[in-house]
Formats: structure tokens, sequence, C-alpha cells
């Protein structure tokens, strides 16, 4: 993530929702260093595009071939070189091949009859809001090439349909977004220029919901955030919620596609466990439904879950049941204070082991306080300045039927933290004090960004690495203070910011930095991940693969798992037209995590919002 001070100061809103194809969201536009002729012709070409979902998911690094699309149109040419074998080795996956300029115009021509062209643009600021994202940590190497040529709006599942027909006859990548809200380069065009993105902004609808059965059917364009708005305007389901919570802005369909959660993880889970069916549309127009409507079925295979989580690359998903819960009568919330994190990781484990259900427990590091008591904005019910006291920090949600139910657990953890050397502990006593209190970790991201345009040498070229891991809540201490060491001891001391989803072991670093050192906060951030798989961890709790963490699955899952992961892609999109690139290689001569790593990233003064 890329920010200018002025631009940062200037993105009253964010982020902003492209309601139509002249509103964008916030944005930074990137560029890297221009290659010489011979670079050019010595590396891979780009052709666009992929799949995706809310917090928006794309693209993929593929190389160009030099045979028209008519010599190939009537070849799947998928890639194994054997149909016998279980698994896809990369050894074994030819090159892809997409379609060539003038078989793309006759792409677009046919979408037009589809879509109408008011609803297919290539108005600049709109193809380079689909290019590169405000919140992504991981940008195109070559911009100028790695976009799309036009953004497509769909209508309705049926329209989606016909467009990945044409898409899959001409051999076109797609990639489908709604909130691009991601973090790990999962809207990157890297087969870009020949690419189209799919926008949900016209799919934005709740369909329906059921109260008695706790579910509703929405669109894959409609945010978490308006759901709940929605859920609260009507009496008959006011009393309702869905539970994962991630960043502003995603919406639904990008939380499916990255199986997101939040800090109501704990209690609610993630997005794994909250959605009921799914409607997609595969790489060749076909339309599916994951299953019927109850709560449990043995019918077949979990084809839902094996879309939560693609990432946009086995399917596009246009239609979510999704499972809603009982909002809490009542809910506080606590915040205690300890002396280290290891007093605050053990008093969260003990809390864990009673049996108590909190709704959330999040962890704050004495650094991110600080950011939010500097630069947080948090005011008390008076609109005075409410400053925390910086020391590690446990938050807590405490729901329940009654004020009476909440004061029985809230006795309870003031009891286990007194065991682990509680500093101090405050708690809300109303739903004004519960939004104090909690701002300390909603404001986090930006605090942290706020931080660094004060700090940081460059104070015009603020960037963000914001990353995550997750392991075994028993190993959450130490890997976390091990990172803090090796983050002081490598040049970053009181440039990171940690947040922890402490009840499910899952753990954030924030950590801001000038261009030049892209390079060694990369080489921390890997030390990071590779720390929390030696501790039976995983390299991304909720953020996903994307591009960035593409290098570290085959250490944590092992490369024959990999391998059957490529197996199932190639079987169920053999022309690699859905979000190639992402999750891991299709494509022997790709070379993307190379790129990635010159971290040549450079802002051009854009600002970050535009209207």
């Amino acid at each position: 993530m890329v920010f200018t001070t002025k631009a940062f100061r200037n993105c009253t809103s964010l982020p902003l929702r492209l309601h139509s194809k002249s509103t964008l969201r916030c944005n930074t536009r990137l560029y890297s260093s221009a290659r010489t002729n011979s670079e050019v012709s010595s590396i891979v070409k780009y052709v666009g595009g992929a799949l995706l979902f809310g917090s928006g998911i794309s693209m993929g690094i593929y190389w160009n071939g030099t045979k028209s699309s008519k010599e190939t149109l009537n070849s799947d040419n998928s890639a194994s070189n054997s149909t016998d074998n279980s698994t896809s080795p990369l050894e074994n996956v030819s090159p892809v091949q997409y379609a060539t300029e003038a078989d793309f115009q006759k792409a677009i021509e046919e979408i037009k009859k589809i879509v109408g062209e008011d609803n297919i643009t290539t108005d600049v600021d709109v193809i380079l809001s689909h290019s590169d994202s405000f919140f992504s940590t991981h940008h195109p190497p070559n911009p100028t090439e790695q976009k799309p040529q036009v953004v497509i709006y769909p209508g309705s599942t049926e329209d989606v349909s016909e467009i990945v027909k044409i898409m899959h006859k001409y051999r076109v990548p797609i990639v489908a977004s709604s909130g691009l809200t991601s973090l790990e380069g999962h809207t990157m065009h890297t087969r870009g220029p020949i690419s189209v993105s799919l926008s949900f902004d016209r799919m934005d609808n709740v369909i329906e919901v059921h109260p008695v059965d706790l579910d509703a059917v929405v669109q894959p364009g409609v945010g978490w955030q308006e759901l709940d708005e929605y859920l609260q305007g009507d009496s008959s389901t006011e009393h309702l919620m869905l539970g994962p919570d991630p960043g502003i802005g995603a919406r639904i369909g990008g939380m499916v596609g990255s199986s997101c959660s939040g800090t109501n993880a704990y209690q609610y889970g993630t997005m794994k466990e909250n959605v009921v069916n799914l409607t997609v549309v595969l790489a060749d127009g076909t339309i599916i439904k994951t299953k019927q409507r109850p709560r449990k079925s043995s019918a077949g295979y979990d084809m839902t879950r094996l879309f939560i989580g693609s990432e946009g690359t086995l399917g596009i998903i246009t239609e979510i049941t999704v499972k809603l819960h009982v909002r809490p009568k009542l809910e506080l919330v606590s915040v205690a204070t300890f002396p280290t994190i290891a007093d605050a990781a053990s008093t969260a484990s003990a809390i864990i082991k009673s049996g108590l259900q909190m709704n959330a427990i999040e962890l704050l590091n004495p650094t991110m306080v600080s950011f939010v008591n500097n630069y947080g904005g948090v005011t008390d019910e008076n609109d005075e300045p409410k400053k925390f006291l910086e020391k590690p920090t446990l938050l807590f949600k405490v729901g329940g039927p009654s004020k009476t139910a909440i004061d029985e657990q809230l006795e309870l953890i003031e009891a286990i933290s007194k065991d682990n050397h509680l500093i101090k502990l405050e708690n809300s006593h109303n739903e004004e004090e519960n939004a104090v209190l909690w701002s300390s970790r909603r404001n986090g991201l930006w605090s942290t960004v706020q931080y660094g345009s004060e700090i940081l040498e460059d104070k015009n070229d603020v960037q963000i690495w914001t990353t995550d891991f997750a392991v075994p809540i028993s190993h959450l201490a130490n890997v976390i203070a091990e990172t803090n060491d090796d983050l002081n001891n490598s040049g970053f001391q009181d440039k990171f910011s940690v947040l922890g989803h402490v009840g499910d072991g899952n753990c954030h670093f924030l950590i801001v930095y000038n261009t030049k050192d892209y390079k060694r906060v990369s080489e921390a951030v890997d030390r990071m991940v590779f720390r929390a798989l030696k501790y039976e961890g995983t390299c991304t709790g909720e953020h996903g693969v994307g591009v960035g963490k593409r290098k570290y699955l085959n250490t944590e899952l092992g490369t024959t798992t990999v391998d059957l992961m490529r197996h199932l892609k190639l079987s169920m999109d053999p022309r690699r037209i859905l979000n190639p690139d992402k999750i891991f290689k299709l494509d022997p001569t790709d070379t993307l995590d190379e790129q990635l790593e010159h971290g040549d990233i450079k802002a051009v003064g854009a600002p970050c919002c535009s209207s």
C-alpha cells in the first residue's frame, strides 16, 4: 500500500464505493522503473485477467504465445502432459496461450450485445482503479501493461454466464471484483492489457432474508456493513447479523473468495462457517448451485467449501446464501492492560480454557496503542481525547441476555487477568462507551498510516506492509515475541504495530516504510512467515494467498498438496482464464515472484481518491 501524505489527507471517506463507472474507490497509481528493450524481449508478456470478489481478487502472470488464437481455439492446451496422474507438478505443465488483440476485440463486441455499451467502460480512471488496489501490499511490477483493457458490469448470473462463455471461447482472462480491498495482490492484472475486469457494482442486492431460518441470499456486490444496515432497518430482521466483520469496504463476494473473517471470528467463525450455498459460474459459462438451503447436508462432495477461499480461480460466485446469527441482546467491551505480551497471551489462553463465550478477544501491542493515542482521533462520551495505557492490551467483547449475565463474565475476566499481572481493567457500560473502547481496535490501520507520514524519512512515500499469520494459540506469544525482536534488530523499531485475533491464534503485523526499504521489509516478512510455519502455523489466517504468499505454500502444505490443487484448477479451468497465477503457479515460465522482489514501487503523486 502506497500513500502520499497529501493524498491521505484528501481521502475523506475510505474506501469510496464504486457505485457507477465514474465513481472511484481510493486507489494509488504505481509505476516501476522502465525496462530496456532487451529485458522486454527476454521476459514474459502479460495478458490479463482473472476472477474474484468483494475484497477484489485478480490476475496473474502468463506467457502470451505467438500462435494466433484461431490455431488454438479448438485445443484446450490443458497443462498436464498426462491425464493419468492424480496431481499436476509444475514441470509437467505447458505454457499457456491467451487471445490475440484481434480476438480480444471480437470478444468485446460480442459482450456488448449482452450487457449493452453503457455497461462496458474503458475510462482511464476506472481502468486504473481496477489495476491496483489502495489496500494491497503488492503492486504490478509493470503497471503500464498489467491492467484490464475494459471493465464490464454484468447485471445477473445469466449475464456473467454469457460473458464467461465468450471469454472461454477466445481465451481471455477475467478478474471479477467487488470491494477491491484485498491485501495480497489479488487484484493484480499481471496478464494485462488483454484482460477483462468483471465488476459486481450492479449486482449489489439483498435478494431475500429468511428470519426463521437465520439466513439471507445476497449478490456478491453487497457489502457486509450494508447487509448489517439492511437487517437493522426492518423490525422483522433487526435482531439478526452476519458473523464475520472484516475491514471496511469489504463485500461478501470477496469475503467468500478469500475466506476472510474479522474480530468476531472467535465466536461466529470465518466465512467457511457462514456460507450455506453458492451459485457459481464455471470457466466455460456453466452455472451451478453448490447445495440446497438446509443448515446440514451429507449429499455428496462439499462443493460449497471448494469455492470458499479459492480466490476466484475455480469459478465466479454470483449469489451467496449466508448464515445469520442472533444479535447479542446486550454487549459490552472490556479493556485489560498487562506488563508483557506473554501475560496478555496467558490471560487469553486461560479465558478460552475457562469456557467463557467471548464474542471477540483482540490483542494490541504497546506501539499500536501509542499510534491510536496519537493519531486515532478517539474521543470519549464528552468529546475529550481518549488515551489508553500504552502497554500490551486485550480487548474483549462480552455478550449476553442480561446485564447480570455479562457482569458474571466480567468478574471472571478480571479474576483471570489478575492472576496474570493485570495492570488496569476498564469496562464499558453502554453502546456509546463500547464504541469508544473498541475504536482503539478499529482505528489501528489508519493510525499506523498517519504515524508513518510523521516519522518516515520520506514523508511523501509512506508505504505499509499489512500481513497476517496464524498459529496454535499456545504458540502465539512466542511467535509475536520472536518477530518483535527480529523487527527491532532489523531497523524497524517503532515502525511496526501488532493486532491479534488472539482468540483463534491469528495475528497481524503492520510495518511502515519507504520504498527504498522494500527488500528489507520483504525479507523480515519472509522470516516472520517461516517462523509461524515452524510453530505449525499458516502463512495466512484470513487475508488469503493472492500473489504475495504463493511462495510459502509448498513449505506449508507440501509440494504434492499444491500439485493436487493445480490439478483441480486445470481440470475445472483448462484454458486458465479464471484469475490465473493466484495461490500457486500455473505456468512454468511464470516469473512473478522474482519480479515482485525488485521493490521498485513508486507513487506518481496522484490523489488516492477521485469522484
